[in-house]
């Protein structure tokens, strides 16, 4: 099959003209005037790496801590999304719940269909009590290497990402640990100063969890875990573009700071993206959805109802490039994953994973493994 006459980002994150040759669902060729018997013309199509979420607990009405989900509605909704592949989150449920969730991921990366699971971040439970967010504080636990190791092996290896506070007690070393177990971790729902923050980092931690949210704000005298992050070159900062969580003109500062390289978007969706829904229930807590956005009864903003693609064509069209976008939304978060070799840029040899746009910046078709699972 050859895809013709769009304009890709290419695997320098540089637009150009071109045509791709997709063979046994790799992309085989990238060049002009390429010939085939299979041709599909998009002329006035962009075509990106297919888009990573490497925080999204949910979608369509479905998400992973649900009992007997098979993560179908989350899969096939987001493959008409572009994401090509997720992180499956887990949020800080019950700790049996929680390693349940982690079987359940691994079942359904087997299952070829829509979008597929690549990994598993665990959003806690090793999180703080004061800054928890929307997650369920009889949950929440102190670090601990033991159940660290047992989620690992519930998930299969699947378990690639993990948000932590780093303040709570024993924290660095579980950090170092849990790093020497090929674990990127993250700061998140979090109380740490400046310098708790600092450490964490050189035990090893290299992302924030949605940045600005459920954390220590700024003091320009007690920095916190903010503007560590920021400062810190090594540290890839999760942002939610839905501008419901960040306003964009602090998502423009963060860009700013980090530029292309720092960012990695996210969703952070749950049951209401794709859906019109008024209220569910999360770990036995309410949420209520109120003109596009989630919040608990007590204000709380609680995840999003938007998509990966929306951020895209949020920043986009408020002028940030489309490869930089592109490359914040689909290489950054496949190299959390430890998968940037097969996923997340369009280069001969990787995963034929696509998401084809049109001049008003909205996914028209999805290609996973070279496959088109949807098209508009």
């Amino acid at each position: 099959m050859i895809l013709k006459n769009a304009t890709i980002i290419n695997s320098d994150f540089d637009k150009e003209l071109s045509d791709i040759r997709i063979e046994n669902g790799k992309i085989a060729e990238i060049g002009k005037n390429l010939c085939g018997d299979e041709v599909k013309d998009m002329t006035g199509k962009y075509i990106l790496p297919g888009f990573v979420d490497t925080h999204i607990h949910g979608a369509y009405g479905e998400r992973i801590s649900d009992a007997d989900t098979t993560l179908s509605k989350i899969k096939s909704f987001e493959a008409t999304q572009g994401v090509t592949s997720i992180a499956i989150s887990t949020a800080s449920s019950n700790y049996e719940n929680l390693v349940k969730q982690m079987k359940n991921a691994l079942a359904s990366s087997k299952i070829k269909e829509g979008t597929k699971i690549a990994a598993v971040h665990a959003e806690g439970p090793f999180l703080s009590l004061k800054y928890k967010g929307a997650m369920n504080e009889k949950n929440l636990i102190a670090p601990d290497k033991r159940l660290l190791d047992e989620m690992i092996d519930a998930g299969g290896g699947l378990l690639k990402i993990i948000t932590v506070a780093p303040e709570r007690e024993g924290c660095l070393e579980f950090i170092e640990y849990a790093v020497s177990r090929g674990i990127a971790v993250s700061m998140g729902h979090t109380d740490a100063t400046y310098d708790e923050a600092i450490s964490a980092i050189k035990a090893g931690a290299s992302r924030l969890t949605h940045t600005f949210n459920a954390m220590r704000p700024i003091n320009h005298r007690e920095p916190g875990v903010l503007v560590a992050a920021l400062n810190e070159p090594s540290v890839m900062c999760e942002v939610i573009c839905d501008y419901v969580h960040l306003h964009p003109a602090t998502i423009k500062m963060i860009y700013n700071i980090k530029g292309r390289d720092g960012i990695c978007m996210i969703s952070d969706s749950g049951h209401a993206a794709g859906l019109e829904i008024s209220e569910f229930e999360v770990d036995g807590i309410k949420r209520y959805v109120r003109d596009g956005v989630v919040r608990l009864e007590n204000g709380t903003i609680a995840g999003s109802a938007m998509t990966l693609a929306d951020g895209v064509r949020h920043l986009i069209r408020d002028g940030i490039p489309m490869e930089d976008v592109a490359k914040m939304a689909s290489f950054n978060p496949a190299r959390a994953i430890g998968l940037e070799d097969s996923i997340g840029s369009i280069a001969v040899g990787k995963c034929a994973d696509l998401a084809v746009l049109d001049g008003e910046f909205r996914v028209v078709s999805t290609y996973i493994d070279g496959e088109c699972v949807y098209e508009k």
